[in-house]
C-alpha cells in the first residue's frame, strides 16, 4: 500500500475516487475532473469495498458533493467573498468553482496539503486557495489564518465536509465555539450522522457493516447527533438550515439509489451567528 495513501488518509482518496467516478457518468450530478489528480488503485479497491458493504454510501456522498457545490455558487452570487474549508483533504472546489475576487482558505494537516499541491501541479493545476497547514482540533488555527491575511470582519462561508463524525464531541464544540468567538459574520455548513448509527443501535446489519468498514480504513466514526439544535444551543449559534441528504435528493428530482434504512441517519446542517446569517439556507435546487 502506498505511503501517500496511508499518510493522507484512505477516506480522502475514496471520496475523490467517487467524485471522479460520478463525473464520468452519463448524467453526472456534478463535474470534478480535478479529482483525477488523486486517483490510484488503492482508492478504487477501498471505494468498491465500501460500496459493496453499503451501496447507498457512494450516492449519499455524491449528493452531498452536489449540494455543497451549489451552495458555494449561491453564496458567491449573494456576495460572499471569503470561504474557509476546514479539514479540506482533497477538496477541489477552489479550482472548480472559484471566480475573480473570491478568496479561499484551506485548513488541513501540512503533509496532506503538501501532497495535494504536488499532485495538482503534476496534473497541470495551480492551487486556487491559501493553504494553512494545521491540525485544527489541537492548535489555534484561527491565529494561523490571521497570519495568512484572513479577514475576521468579512462575511465568511465555512465548509466542514466529512469531518464532524470523525471527531470527539468536545473537539467539535471547541471548533464551533472558537469560530463564534472570533468571526464577526459567518455561516458554517457540515454533514453529520445520527447518534443511533454511530452507536450501532439501528438494528440494521448494513449500517453496522458500513461502520466497521470505515473503522478498518483507519477512520472510525466517533460522534453523532440525534438533535442538532442541542449542539447549536451548546455553542450559542443559530440553526440556519438542517435537512436529510435523502430529502434533498428527492426534492431536487435526483435519481435515488440509497438504502432507505440510512435515510434518517445522514444530514446536512448550517449554523450561523446572528450577524452572519444570510437568510434561509437553500437546498441548492436547480
Amino acid at each position: 500500500m502506498s505511503t501517500a495513501y496511508e499518510l493522507v488518509g484512505r477516506t480522502a482518496f475514496v471520496i475523490a475516487n467517487w467524485r471522479a467516478e460520478e463525473t464520468e457518468a452519463a448524467s453526472p450530478l456534478f463535474s470534478d475532473h480535478v479529482a483525477n489528480a488523486f486517483l490510484n488503485d488503492e482508492a478504487t479497491q477501498a471505494s468498491n469495498a465500501i460500496a459493496s458493504a453499503s451501496p447507498s454510501t457512494r450516492y449519499l456522498v455524491r449528493y452531498r458533493t452536489r449540494y455543497f457545490d451549489q451552495i458555494f455558487l449561491e453564496k458567491m452570487e449573494a456576495g460572499v467573498r471569503q470561504f474557509l474549508i476546514l479539514g479540506s483533504g482533497l477538496d477541489t472546489r477552489p479550482i472548480r468553482l472559484g471566480t475573480e475576487g473570491v478568496r479561499f482558505f484551506e485548513v488541513e494537516q501540512g503533509h496532506v496539503l503538501e501532497f495535494k499541491r504536488k499532485q495538482l501541479e503534476m496534473h497541470g493545476y495551480a492551487p486556487a486557495s491559501t493553504f494553512v497547514p494545521a491540525e485544527y482540533t489541537s492548535v489555534d488555527f484561527l491565529e494561523l489564518l490571521a497570519r495568512q491575511g484572513f479577514d475576521f470582519e468579512a462575511q465568511t462561508f465555512i465548509l466542514w465536509e466529512g469531518n464532524v463524525f470523525y471527531l470527539e464531541y468536545e473537539s467539535a464544540v471547541k471548533v464551533l465555539t472558537s469560530l463564534r468567538e472570533r468571526l464577526k459574520r459567518f455561516e458554517i455548513t457540515f454533514d453529520y450522522l445520527s447518534k443511533k448509527l454511530i452507536t450501532k443501535s439501528t438494528g440494521y446489519r448494513k449500517s453496522e457493516a458500513l461502520l466497521d468498514g470505515f473503522r478498518q480504513l483507519g477512520a472510525p466514526w466517533n460522534t453523532g447527533f440525534d438533535d442538532i439544535r442541542e449542539l447549536a444551543r451548546t455553542v450559542d449559534l443559530e440553526v440556519a438550515g438542517n435537512f436529510l441528504i435523502a430529502d434533498y435528493a428527492n426534492e431536487a428530482g435526483l435519481e435515488m439509489k440509497v438504502d432507505r434504512s440510512l435515510f434518517d441517519d445522514y444530514s446536512i446542517a448550517t449554523f450561523a451567528n446572528a450577524a452572519g446569517r444570510l437568510g434561509p439556507v437553500s437546498r441548492g435546487h436547480s
